[in-house]
């Protein structure tokens, strides 16, 4: 852990399993680290820190490493990745109810990849992926 108030790193407490792979999102005071790969196997387990201690969470729908994550309306979003294929599937964890749900998946399989939420800027939609869609159809019209 990195301390910018004394430019130092310092050792914490190992996470309950090894992951590589792994998506990390911080949320409501915890740092969320999710699926990953073992060594042998892609996971669906997850855990957090509180700044002591790691804490298994509730296992995701889905086993995956290599997949991106992102928090969108107090709820943790995963997208994509891979579990010996490439896979379009998404699902978000409410850390309230503890509960995963599966979500609508990708129209692609997408593994190693990244997401971002673009709240409160003005161009958001310039960056979106639908306006990116809009704007190479008209393309193709003219």
């Amino acid at each position: 852990m990195f301390d910018p108030s004394v430019s130092q790193w310092t050792f914490i407490t190992s996470m309950l399993s090894p992951r590589s792979g792994v998506s990390l999102v911080a949320h409501c005071g915890y740092l969320y680290a999710l699926g990953g790969f073992n060594g042998q196997d892609r996971l669906s387990s997850g855990e957090r820190f509180d700044g002591h201690a790691w804490q298994p969470i509730v296992d995701m729908l889905h086993p995956r490493s290599n997949f991106a994550a992102v928090i969108l309306d107090d709820l943790i979003y995963v997208i994509g990745g891979f579990n010996g294929t490439i896979i379009p599937n998404t699902e978000c964890l409410n850390v309230d109810k503890n509960e995963w749900t599966e979500v609508k998946q990708m129209n692609l399989n997408r593994s190693a990849l990244s997401a971002v939420v673009l709240a409160g800027l003005p161009t958001a939609i310039e960056y979106s992926y639908l306006h990116i869609l809009q704007r190479d159809h008209c393309a193709e019209g003219q």
